[in-house]
C-alpha cells in the first residue's frame, strides 16, 4: 500500500511536469509565430536606418534644431525619433535628502519631487528613485545608452547614440506606449539600427 502511494505520488509529479512543459511550449510557439508573422520595412533617417513593423508609419514632424519623425500605427502615435541636439537619458527631476526640513519643504513641489531616505548617495546613486532602467549596449559596433520603464504605466521606452556622424549628431528613439509587447517589440527594432558613415 504505501508502495503505491510512492508510486501514484511520482506518477502525478511526472504528469504536471508534463502538462507545464506542453503549456510552455505552446506559448513560446504563439510568441515565436507573432514575430515571425510581422513583416518589417528599413526607414532611413539621414545616415541610419532602422526596421519598424510595416503597421507602423515613419512621418517627419516640423522642428527647430533638429530632425524629428513621429511612428504612429494606425491613428495612434507612440513615439519619436530624433536625429541632431539631443542629450542622453536621465532623470533629474528629484532629489533625495537625509534632512527632514528640506525635505517638509520640496515635497509638495511641482516641479522637483524630495525624497528622504537614511542613505541619500546611495539610493541617488543606485536611481531606487528613477522611473526607467538604464544600461547600456553595443548596436552594430555602435555604444547605445538603453531606457527601460521600471513599471508598465510610467516611463518611456528608449535608445540613445552620442554620435552618429562627423558632426557630432545625436539619435535617439523614444516609445511612450508601454505595453509589454513594445517592449520586447522596439529591444529588436534597436538591434536593426545601423548608422552609415
Amino acid at each position: 500500500m504505501l508502495k503505491t502511494g510512492y508510486y501514484q505520488m511520482k506518477y502525478n509529479v511526472l504528469i504536471k511536469a508534463q502538462v507545464k512543459f506542453f503549456l510552455l511550449s505552446c506559448i513560446l510557439s504563439l510568441l515565436s509565430s507573432c514575430c515571425k508573422n510581422q513583416e518589417f520595412v528599413s526607414h532611413t533617417i539621414v545616415n541610419t536606418s532602422l526596421s519598424l513593423p510595416k503597421s507602423m508609419v515613419v512621418k517627419k514632424e516640423w522642428a527647430v534644431d533638429s530632425e524629428v519623425y513621429s511612428i504612429n500605427t494606425g491613428n495612434k502615435r507612440i513615439g519619436y525619433i530624433y536625429y541632431g541636439e539631443y542629450k542622453p537619458f536621465e532623470e533629474d527631476n528629484y532629489m533625495v535628502t537625509v534632512e527632514s526640513e528640506i525635505f517638509e519643504k520640496l515635497k509638495n513641489n511641482r516641479e522637483i519631487k524630495a525624497y528622504f531616505s537614511d542613505n541619500s548617495d546611495r539610493d541617488y546613486r543606485n536611481g531606487i528613485y528613477n522611473v526607467n532602467y538604464y544600461y547600456y549596449d553595443t548596436i552594430n559596433h555602435h555604444k547605445a545608452q538603453i531606457m527601460l520603464p521600471k513599471k508598465m504605466d510610467k516611463g518611456s521606452i528608449g535608445i540613445h547614440f552620442d554620435s552618429v556622424n562627423a558632426h557630432k549628431d545625436k539619435m535617439a528613439v523614444i516609445i511612450h506606449d508601454l505595453s509589454e509587447e513594445n517592449k520586447e517589440l522596439f529591444l529588436k527594432v534597436f538591434k536593426t539600427i545601423k548608422i552609415n558613415p
